[in-house]
């Protein structure tokens, strides 16, 4: 497959991508300083069996195709325990080597192994989710070039791993990342909490089978859109700096809960507030339907007590930081300047503060 970067070669990505990482060997930093800490989550004895839903039931049923596939060393790599609160919180948007997953590599696996993977992560995901998995996958591709340093790039080095086991009626957790993406979702029943969510990328625009692909394209119109129906009294409320500011709730920020800044909810207008949901659901949009429509009931009933926040220029698109908060939400797009053109380069989180890691329900509540 055909996979180059637009307006640059892969090679001038590359060394703005690794030049974070020399700089860390240079400072004294050993492989595996990076890891994220274990979070602090208390995990309950045992669990009342939870009503379990059609699509629960599908994702059961493809996370168990895949453990089928998988040797008895491959699963028992692959499986944690429930209580692993180490492995719960094992993510990071920095690449192989500096950090060392837990679970089955992508690498390690037959083509077989991985078309089950794949079925797997599009049930979970919505199409947008899946494709969305797929560009970044690309992206790295693009940086795979052999650096021979301790970072490893390359679509190889992505992760997939079960906290507790799959069920239909008990909770357990899937995971699946590597550089700049980790999707770490936790089940009870019929409900998921996708939280915390690590997406954006480096590179951002690809070519991708012959299409051009700008892969947070969807989420930066849908800001502008918001952006541009404010006034300007608004614009004055809603911009926080003029300069972009870095990632607040990224790994290792369990429990960080940033400051309510920008507009409130509660002063805009209808159709403001129809754009603004439309920010949200760029991003909440790579939840596969059922459980979109289950999170996002929360979100829209507590609009008016959100936030929305902009860090840095209006223009280009993506080079600013921008923040959503609410009860039920943390949301940041964090551009990157590591190779001169933080349009192409993004670290974006989604946290649910009320359920982060499914803690409501791993505590017994």
């Amino acid at each position: 497959m055909n996979r180059t970067v637009l307006g640059g070669t892969a090679l001038a990505v590359l060394g703005a991508a690794t030049a974070g990482y020399i700089a860390l060997g240079s400072m004294g930093f050993a492989q595996g300083s990076l890891q994220t800490p274990a979070v602090d989550i208390a995990v309950s004895d045992s669990f009342e069996d939870a009503a379990t839903d059609a699509k629960t039931q599908a994702i059961v049923a493809a996370a168990n195709a895949f453990l089928a596939t998988l040797s008895d060393k491959e699963r028992a790599l692959s499986v944690y325990d429930l209580t692993d609160n180490t492995q719960r919180a094992n993510w990071s948007n920095f690449p192989t080597g500096p950090v060392q997953r837990g679970g089955v590599m992508r690498g390690n696996l037959t083509d077989d192994q991985n078309a089950a993977m794949d079925a797997l992560l599009a049930e979970v995901m919505s199409a947008d989710g899946y494709n969305n998995i797929k560009y970044q996958l690309a992206a790295e591709e693009t940086l795979d070039r052999g650096t021979g340093g301790r970072a490893l790039f390359g679509d190889e080095y992505y992760f997939l791993s079960f906290v507790g086991t799959p069920s239909e009626t008990q909770p357990w957790m899937l995971q699946f990342g590597g550089h700049h993406l980790a999707i770490n979702v936790t089940f009870y029943g019929g409900d998921a909490s996708f939280s915390p969510m690590l997406t954006g990328g480096e590179p951002l625009k690809i070519d991708y089978d012959g299409d051009q692909v700008f892969i947070t394209e969807k989420e930066l119109t849908a800001a502008a859109a918001f952006m541009d129906s404010l006034s300007d009294d608004q614009l004055t409320i809603a911009i926080r700096g003029g300069k972009a500011i870095q990632l607040l709730t990224g790994p290792g920020e369990y429990g960080v809960v940033p400051a309510n800044e920008g507009i409130k909810g509660s002063d805009l207008s209808n159709a403001q507030q129809a754009l603004l949901l439309d920010v949200i659901a760029a991003r909440l949009g790579f939840i596969n339907d059922d459980d979109f429509a289950a999170n996002m009931v929360p979100i829209r009933a507590t609009l008016d007590d959100t936030y929305f926040g902009w860090w840095g220029p209006e223009e280009p698109m993506g080079v600013a930081y921008f923040r959503i908060t609410g009860p039920n939400l943390i949301l940041e797009y964090a551009p990157q300047d590591l190779d001169g053109d933080p349009t192409d380069h993004a670290h974006n989180m989604y946290r649910d503060p009320t359920n982060d890691y499914g803690a409501a329900w791993l505590a017994g509540q």
